[in-house]
């Protein structure tokens, strides 16, 4: 065999050991980025457990003083303005005591009102019984009701149910950004648009504020301490839903709220 022969045959054989070589690193390599990616997978399934469960939580002890608070407060209060108003007649004196117990009355009954919109803000009871929209649109008349802001709430008549783990964690998305609007906006309107296809839920919140709504989200997303948009954001993480914000037209924020594959 001559000398050019052995040199080709060797040249080829080391090219065929660096191609093995360089094939195996490469499915070593390929290996460790998927187990990587598979320890991640995990890890973030575990936080979203984790976040799922605390949620829970959360919901349930709501649910539990909201009970509380209608079942055993707001009974006692309304046998109270009861009595009171059967006190009402037997005063005859000129003396102002039957002004003063009126004015009781009406205070007891203020208290009642404030009483079951904290029960409402805490367990929204019309969400399990009547849906998303319905329980929206209670949040809104109860807001009124407050006249600290007028919310407009419009939904179309042909809307899909919502799955009820998602319609609760929507309804405390909206929660939040009506409480941002109220802190940060100075808005007197806001509007709250309700739309469904059979696969997307689309929930718009306009309001006509100073529009610094979206540098104050901004400035509290940088915060370590800032929980509001974080928990607006985790919600919408467990249930595969999304945000965006914009600037609205002509002036105020414009927040849009969507969820793909709403349905139960």
């Amino acid at each position: 065999m001559q000398t050019i022969d052995i040199i080709v045959i060797g040249t080829t054989v080391m090219l065929i050991l660096g191609v093995i070589v360089i094939l195996l690193v490469m499915f070593q390599q390929k290996q460790v980025i998927q187990h990587k990616l598979l320890i991640r997978d995990k890890d973030l399934q575990l936080q979203r457990e984790r976040l799922v469960a605390v949620l829970q939580g959360q919901e349930q002890e709501r649910k539990r003083i909201a009970e509380d608070l209608h079942d055993e407060v707001g009974a006692q209060l309304s046998v109270l303005k009861l009595s009171i108003g059967g006190l009402m007649p037997l005063l005859k004196t000129g003396n102002g005591e039957a002004e003063r117990l009126k004015e009781t009355k009406d205070f007891t009954d203020i208290i009642i009102q404030q009483l079951r919109f904290i029960s409402q803000s805490l367990h929204p009871q019309a969400l399990e019984n009547l849906g998303l929209a319905h329980a929206l649109d209670s949040f809104c008349s109860l807001m009124n009701k407050n006249k600290a802001v007028k919310i407009h709430f419009r939904v179309a008549e042909n809307h899909h149910p919502v799955e009820m783990e998602k319609a609760l964690n929507v309804y405390r998305v909206v929660q939040e950004l009506i409480n941002n609007i109220l802190k940060h906006a100075a808005a007197t309107e806001v509007t709250i648009t309700y739309q469904t296809t059979p696969s997307l839920l689309t929930i718009t919140v306009a309001d006509n504020g100073n529009g610094l709504l979206l540098p104050s989200l901004d400035a509290n997303k940088k915060k370590t301490g800032s929980l509001g948009l974080k928990n607006i954001e985790s919600r919408l993480n467990i249930i595969g839903g999304k945000i965006n914000f914009a600037a609205g037209d002509p002036k105020g924020t414009l927040a849009t709220i969507t969820v793909e594959n709403y349905q139960a």
